[in-house]
């Protein structure tokens, strides 16, 4: 009796350290992607929805989702086109952008930031790829990740020149936690 209840009390403390914690709705991505060669278009992407979980202070799991009716790039016949056309986000049949991490990887600790890698699909217009991204813990409760999609491996644009629309979009996440 006395190894069942020690055996419990170890279990019960170490599941007490672990945490999950939600995105917060100021969560968002910023992307900017070369348009007519010379020129570069800005944008956001909100309604961000998901959890962090954490298991003593380390993040060990990330699984979000982006709104894809919520592209913003300054241009409002631009955004309905990124929204509806099939060659785009086409949001009627996929209107989400999910990231789900099949492997955290704590990096390291310096100055105040940790930084982390994640392995883990990337699910654009419905159609998933592995990718690799660095994620840092700028503070308590915000994640950061900086990362480049090539827009090829979606779909994303396709018949579009690439000196119309660059192959490579860069992306930030910038992620709050309550």
């Amino acid at each position: 009796m006395k190894k069942l209840s020690l055996l419990l009390a170890v279990l019960f403390a170490g599941s007490a350290y672990a945490q999950t914690k939600s995105f917060a709705t100021s969560s968002k991505a910023t992307f900017e992607v070369g348009n007519m060669i010379f020129n570069t278009v800005e944008g956001t992407i909100a309604g961000a929805r998901g959890t962090a979980e954490y298991d003593e202070g380390i993040l060990v799991a990330i699984a979000g989702t982006l709104d894809a009716n919520t592209i913003k790039s300054g241009n409002t016949t631009r955004d309905s086109h990124l929204k509806d056309k099939e060659e785009f986000f086409n949001i009627k049949a996929t209107p989400r952008i999910d990231f789900t991490a099949k492997e955290v990887v704590f990096v390291g600790k310096s100055s105040g930031v940790i930084t982390y890698k994640l392995s883990g699909s990337l699910t654009l217009r419905g159609i998933s790829n592995d990718i690799e991204i660095e994620v840092e813990e700028t503070s308590a409760n915000h994640l950061v990740s900086t990362f480049t999609v090539n827009r090829d491996l979606w779909g994303l644009g396709d018949g579009w020149s690439k000196t119309i629309i660059a192959r490579d979009i860069e992306v930030r996440v910038d992620i709050h936690l309550e």
